[in-house]
């Protein structure tokens, strides 16, 4: 018996050790596993701070980002530069040579050290990393990106009518505009492809020429036209439609990638011949050209400046979109870049405005005019169309962006904005000054002839929601007693940020300048609504939230739970850059609000 104790004592200590061994080999594993997930984090955490090779870069004039640093050239046909101190071989050669498995299935392509100096020096020339580009094939696989109550919608082919694809380039890279064209070809049904146009707007690279035409006549239903005079996206496109003979006309820009099942319903509501019909766009990489799904739901608007901005649609639009996401739905602007529209209500409606150079607000005219004179203009979330979005135009504009810009935003304004026109014109003085150089009349008998409707049925009726002065709203400045005034601070994101004092600025400095509507909302330009924070105020998408309602109580702005807006003073004396908070009602100044009205027309 004593044998078998003293065993198992002996077992028993032995037993103690090896638990004590793994306890302590246990907390150096975890200790080592956050060591090294810290580690990765850090990493990660750098990488992000990091700026990207292609923001360093810099660009002229012609290059247009707008102030807040938001894309203006959305969806739109921008075409190529000459480069930047490139010799004639490099703009001139094609460097097409396929990496078998690279970017298929939409996956990013990553590039080493050295070819990222060389992507580096080659970007001035398309704005996007022509480099990754020539690597990828140009029939790549992209995964299917429907819904799936997308894809459970059947179309009879039979009954659908036949479509021609347009696609205008002005010096695009060759591997991305054959991806474009090949994504069509390939994800297509064959019956209802008729033929895809490309339309040469006077490009100068020597690939476009005929190697392009080399690679174009071993496909079939393509063709290209070609123009020796700069004509710009709206004379291109008015070419390509004019040769068109399909029932449908589908506009895409040069660098687009079409995902499977895209057409047919493009097809299926254009054929109704009351609508221009708009894919949903995804994302194409401008430095990986990975395929990225967007947002579900966004539709398309402008701003005071008349610039084209994505927003959140309305409530009501959302409500009938998650009970039907397979079902179009509507959108008081189009991006422009890609849409589809039956030949007969495109020429019905007088195709686009002729008297537009290059291109810019055309987007707009066609919007409004399709929405007042009897059309529609929506999205379908289930025709997906990846697009590469530059952060540059590496445009070269005849007379620089603003002349062409301008000149094009003068036209559209003064033919169907009305008295609108005049906010438009008085806080756009260089848009103003040539407005009466703008020879309008065909558009305006046009207007007349299609019995089109007024701009202010389109904001009541089409986008109710919007941020434009009426004559029902308050518009001008909110100015505190300390002396600085309610606004959004330079560099506030579109979705919105924390709200603070801002310089009051002068009665036409637009940016400076509110709207209090009779529901009592604050309205900024871009859609932005100030409401109540859990602490600080924010600017927000203006939405149905009761926190964005602040009802007037003599110089007091309150919410609905009676607290009052308050400027919170910190470091400064009027209050600019101070934030701005919801507070108990007291004998404060930074509860005190003046509102200066501002004509707005």
């Amino acid at each position: 018996m004593l044998v078998k104790k003293d065993f198992w004592a002996m077992f028993c200590r032995g037993r103690k050790k090896k638990i004590i061994t793994l306890i302590i080999i246990l907390i150096f594993l975890i200790n080592a596993l956050m060591y090294v997930s810290m580690e990765l984090y850090n990493t990660v955490k750098r990488k992000q701070e990091k700026d990207l090779w292609y923001q360093s870069l810099h660009f002229d004039d012609n290059s247009y980002v707008d102030k807040t640093g938001m894309r203006v050239v959305v969806g739109h046909y921008v075409g190529g530069s000459t480069g930047a101190n490139l010799t004639d071989e490099v703009i001139n050669s094609n460097n097409y040579a396929p990496v078998p498995g690279a970017g298929e299935g939409g996956r990013p392509v990553q590039m080493s050290q050295q070819e990222l100096i060389t992507a580096r020096d080659l970007y001035s020339l398309h704005s996007y990393n022509i480099l990754v580009s020539d690597k990828i094939s140009i029939n790549r696989s992209l995964p299917d990106m429907r819904s799936e109550s997308c894809r459970n919608v059947q179309f009879n082919i039979d009954n659908l009518p036949t479509a021609t694809v347009i696609i205008v380039f002005h010096n695009e890279a060759w591997s991305t505009l054959m991806r474009t064209v090949m994504s069509v070809i390939l994800r297509s049904p064959e019956q209802l492809l008729k033929q895809i146009i490309l339309v040469d707007d006077a490009s100068e690279r020597k690939y476009l020429g005929k190697e392009l035409e080399d690679a174009v006549n071993k496909l079939k239903k393509v063709q290209i036209l070609r123009s020796t005079d700069r004509k710009g996206l709206v004379g291109a496109r008015l070419m390509g439609a004019r040769h068109a003979t399909g029932d449908v006309l589908v506009f895409l820009d040069a660098h687009c990638e079409v995902t499977m099942g895209w057409l047919e319903p493009l097809l299926d509501r254009a054929g109704s011949d009351d609508v221009f019909i708009c894919p949903h766009i995804d994302l194409l990489s401008e430095d990986t050209l990975a395929y990225t799904k967007s947002i579900d739901a966004h539709w398309g608007a402008f701003s005071w400046h008349l610039h084209f901005r994505w927003l959140m649609p309305s409530g009501a639009v959302l409500l009938k979109k998650s009970e039907n996401p397979s079902k179009p739905y509507p959108t008081p602007a189009m991006a422009g870049g890609l849409f589809a529209v039956r030949r007969s209500l495109f020429w019905r409606l007088g195709g686009y405005d002729e008297g537009m150079v290059i291109w810019g607000a055309e987007n707009l005219e066609l919007s409004w005019r399709a929405w007042q004179c009897g059309a529609r203009v929506e999205i379908t979330s289930c025709s997906r169309v990846g697009h590469i979005f530059r952060r540059h135009s590496p445009y070269k504009y005849p007379g620089g962006v603003a002349k062409v810009l301008n000149s094009n935003l003068a036209r559209a304004a003064t033919v169907w904005m009305d008295q609108w026109a005049d906010f438009f014109f008085k806080f756009n003085p260089s848009v103003a000054a040539i407005r009466d150089q703008q020879n309008v009349a065909d558009r305006v008998e046009l207007r007349k002839k299609l019995q089109c409707k007024n701009f202010k049925w389109y904001l009541d009726n089409v986008w109710p929601q919007h941020f434009f002065p009426t004559d029902d709203r308050w518009f001008g400045r909110i100015r505190n007693d300390r002396g600085g005034c309610l606004g959004v601070t330079v560099g506030t994101p579109g979705l919105g940020g924390p709200a603070a004092g801002i310089q009051c600025g002068s009665e036409y400095d637009i940016e400076k300048l509110l709207l209090y509507t009779p529901e009592g909302k604050i309205m900024a330009d871009e859609g932005l609504c100030l409401q109540q924070g859990n602490g600080r105020a924010l600017w927000k998408s203006c939405s149905d939230n009761s926190k964005q309602t602040w009802q007037q109580a003599g110089p007091r702005l309150k919410t609905k739970g009676g607290l009052c807006l308050t400027l919170v003073l910190n470091n400064s004396e009027d209050g600019v850059g101070d934030p701005l908070t919801a507070k108990r009602c007291v004998k404060d100044p930074g509860q005190i609000w003046h509102f200066e009205r501002v004509p707005w027309r």
